[in-house]
């Protein structure tokens, strides 16, 4: 009889980072390997975060530095120790390699022959700059995975070449939402996954990320044919069918403020111009089905109507609640815990994981959870700089978990203090 508890698993992906010393073949000749391996530590796997296993589970953990599984059907972080059985191929297993050359300057400037700027940095990816942004991003909501399965869907609908005189697919995504929410680490994150998720149809993928403000602080009364000139050095490396290009453009309103709110406020007519160029190549670039931007912004309401509407996906990224801020802080404490800081000689009394507010809790989840309320107003950013300050105010090379909790007390209250001053 079927355990009626279990669920069927539908569009795994496992991504394998791969040791260094190891080709890609070898961990694709020994699939039946993994997935038997895979099985055996489902009853601590979670969705989309690395499973930790050690080198006595099975001879082919030598083969790999990080293992992921997840699907975009099941919440992040959810438990797969309830999942029916499943198997492995060459579809869904994406192993990949980190790049370690950090990003590329490229040069832009009003004319050839002049001065230039750096007008935007090249990533190759994945990188090991953006290793485990995704899985340290905490939402309450399933935003991660509304993102990703929608990209995944624009990504396939353009390789199939839909008519977009009918079907609408413009490959731009836009986030907003309040400054510090991980807007723009969402947006990294989420390009270094579908670069592993995607390597099997793109041999490569590229990040360019825009640096929009140096471009105005220069050469702001040539702004328009600058952002030509980024476009097209995007649809330079789109012309090879193999590269995924990644554009980030962070706090876009520097490139595509509002032309009405410009025009009644008399600012200057390349601010308009810059927009008016900004919305013309991204209807030119849409023709690469292997281009998507990815924009963040802090001013939603100071972006231009027609940018907006060209937006496949608009989704506000905002502050984090009482759960999601307990999930940081347990993330912080388990990190200084890693690396010695934090001492404590029963793992039971560590902070737990925790579905809901309501949820069984130990002292010490307690006590998070109360630090993690009096936490309200601090974004996300703000949240994960506190270690930093409980390390500086810790006496001892070490601190108890107890030390610990009124040292992230007391850095919360700090910061609340430095906001209200």
């Amino acid at each position: 009889m079927k355990d009626s508890s279990k669920k069927p698993l539908q569009n795994l992906q496992v991504e394998v980072r791969l040791n260094q010393k190891f080709p890609k073949s070898a961990v694709q000749s020994k699939i039946p390997e993994l997935e038997e391996l895979i099985k055996a530590n489902l009853e601590k796997a979670r969705n989309w975060k690395p499973i930790n296993v050690t080198s006595e589970s099975s001879p082919i953990t030598e083969l790999f530095e990080k293992l992921v599984i997840g699907s975009c059907q099941l919440k992040d972080g959810e438990s797969l120790s309830n999942l029916l059985d499943f198997s492995l191929d060459a579809s869904n297993i994406h192993v990949y390699k980190l790049h370690k050359d950090g990003p590329l300057s490229q040069q832009i400037g009003e004319d050839d022959n002049e001065e230039s700027i750096i007008g935007s940095q090249l990533w190759q990816l994945p990188c090991v700059e953006f290793d485990s942004i995704w899985e340290n991003l905490i939402y309450d909501s399933n935003l991660k995975n509304e993102v990703m399965s929608y990209v995944s869907a624009l990504v396939s609908l353009s390789e199939k070449r839909v008519n977009t005189t009918i079907i609408n697919v413009n490959r731009l995504i836009l986030l907003t939402g309040p400054p510090g929410t991980g807007k723009t680490s969402l947006c990294k994150g989420l390009a270094q996954h579908l670069s592993i998720s995607m390597n099997n149809r793109y041999s490569k993928s590229v990040m360019m990320e825009i640096n929009s403000h140096s471009l105005f602080s220069k050469w702001f009364s040539e702004s328009g044919k600058l952002i030509q000139k980024m476009f097209d050095q995007i649809d330079e490396l789109a012309e090879d069918e193999n590269c995924m290009v990644f554009v980030l453009i962070d706090e876009v309103e520097s490139l595509g403020m509002c032309r009405e709110s410009s025009s009644s406020r008399s600012e200057p007519s390349d601010a308009i111009r810059a927009v008016n160029a900004l919305l013309t190549q991204i209807d030119r670039i849409r023709r690469r089905h292997n281009v998507l931007i990815l924009c963040t912004s802090n001013l939603e309401n100071t972006l231009d109507k027609a940018l907006v509407d060209r937006a496949d996906i608009v989704r506000n990224v905002g502050q984090p609640s009482d759960y999601a801020r307990y999930s940081i802080l347990k993330a912080c404490i388990l990190e200084l815990a890693r690396i010695g800081k934090v001492v404590e000689g029963d793992p039971g009394a560590m902070p737990q994981d925790i579905l809901n507010t309501d949820a069984f809790m130990n002292p010490h989840s307690q006590s998070l959870l109360e630090i993690a309320k009096e936490a309200r107003g601090l974004s996300g950013r703000a949240i994960s700089m506190l270690p930093t300050l409980v390390y500086a105010n810790s006496l001892g090379a070490t601190v108890s978990l107890d030390e610990c909790m009124e040292l992230f007390r007391e850095a919360v209250r700090e910061r609340l203090n430095r906001n209200s001053a």
